[in-house]
């Protein structure tokens, strides 16, 4: 009698492999530039297109998985975060808008609730993806190290990031809107605060050329 293999095969593989889609991203990490690596004109064009500029130290992050994350993934993988980060200066925009985390339009029943309840007056709550390959739409991203202090530039990136399992009536999913630090330059040791400052003054008195 001749048995066919095919279908028990399939089970196994199934077996071997369903958690596989659930497992989080195992980020690709590059390394952030160095002091002075950024040109001075690329530099001011991240600071003229960020939103909130700077000087802390990420301190607790959460998970946003089955929310900004789909819970099943193929191919490769993003996992994306909510960071806690104590702020000791300000060069650009206002902290205040960056202490919750933005559903966008999404029903204030619907959203869950906020990773850190409770803020210090200096703390804010922004938002990053781990991604497993630096050539997918958040590759350039740098991580968020926890303890480790830095220069950020964050952009409010509108309707960036849709809400999984969220189906919004206009459309296919509600959309989120982050605090994030969108790219290569966006996270500067602490040695460039100072460069960083005298740049985003520069552009504040419209001395920067563009």
């Amino acid at each position: 009698m001749r048995v066919d293999l095919l279908p028990l095969f399939l089970i196994l593989m199934g077996c071997a492999t369903h958690q596989t889609p659930a497992a989080p991203a195992e980020p690709s990490h590059a390394n952030p530039p160095a002091v002075g690596e950024v040109p001075d004109r690329r530099l001011l064009d991240i600071i003229r297109h960020g939103d909130l500029v700077v000087l802390g130290t990420p301190i607790e992050r959460a998970s946003e998985a089955g929310i900004f994350t789909a819970n099943l993934q193929v191919g490769s993988r993003e996992v994306w975060y909510s960071v806690k980060i104590v702020v000791d200066s300000v060069a650009k925009g206002n902290p205040r808008r960056a202490r919750r985390v933005d559903f966008g339009s999404l029903p204030g029943w619907l959203a869950p609730p906020p990773p850190f309840p409770t803020l210090a007056e200096n703390e804010i709550v922004v938002q990053y993806p781990e991604v497993e390959s630096p050539n997918t739409h958040w590759g350039l991203a740098p991580v968020l190290t926890l303890g480790e202090r830095a220069v950020f530039i964050f952009k409010k990136c509108w309707n960036c990031v849709a809400l999984t399992g969220m189906p919004a009536p206009r459309g296919p999913y509600y959309q989120a809107h982050p605090w994030v630090a969108m790219t290569r330059g966006s996270k500067l040791p602490p040695a460039e605060w100072t460069r960083v400052v005298r740049l985003t003054d520069q552009l504040r008195s419209g001395r920067a050329a563009r």
